[in-house]
Parts: C-alpha cells; sequence; structure tokens
C-alpha cells in the first residue's frame, strides 16, 4: 500500500478553513466523508480502493495549511493520477476559500 500526500497553504484561518472544507467536500469532491471535531476522515470512490485523512494545520498569520493522505491500494500506473487529481482539488479548494473570504 502506498501513501500519497498533498498539501496547500490558504489564506484563511483555521477556523474559517475548516468550514470552507467542509463546505467544499460536500460541493465539489465525489465519495463519502465523515467528519470529527480534530480531522476529517476520508474515504473516496468505491471503484479503487483507498482512504485518508485531511488535516488542518495553523501557520500563523491567518494561513491554513491543508494536507491531504490517501493511504492507496490500487495499480501502480494510477497513483500517479491519483496524485494530480487531489492537486487539482486542493488548488480548487484554495481558490474556492481564498474567493469566498
Amino acid at each position: 500500500m502506498a501513501t500519497i500526500e498533498r498539501w496547500i497553504d490558504v489564506d484563511a484561518e483555521i477556523s474559517e478553513a475548516d468550514r470552507e472544507w467542509t463546505e467544499f467536500m460536500f460541493r465539489s469532491l465525489v465519495g463519502h466523508y465523515k467528519t470529527s471535531t480534530e480531522d476529517i476522515e476520508w474515504s473516496l470512490a468505491d471503484d479503487v480502493e483507498k482512504g485518508g485523512l485531511v488535516t488542518l494545520a495553523d501557520l500563523g498569520a491567518g494561513r491554513t495549511r491543508v494536507t491531504v493522505s490517501v493511504d492507496y491500494k490500487g495499480d501502480a500506473g494510477a497513483e500517479e493520477a491519483v496524485g494530480a487529481h487531489l492537486e487539482r482539488d486542493l488548488a480548487e479548494f484554495k481558490r474556492f476559500t481564498e474567493t469566498r473570504g
């Protein structure tokens, strides 16, 4: 099993980033999500086995790092595509959050 990890820094306080991530997840991403007070457990579509974790870290000065770690059990050729998909989703989340705030 491989772990695919991507992150992005957004111009938002951590509480705002948390609210926006939940809103973004329900609007944009395909999958099933379970939220808790400290993190978001994430399981994507059933066609390829993978699950993951979203963490938010306060960088200070009104900035937050959003990190997505996915445990991936698919073929190696598709692993790169999953990483690219995460990068696109995180870039879209950054745009979503920074234009709404």
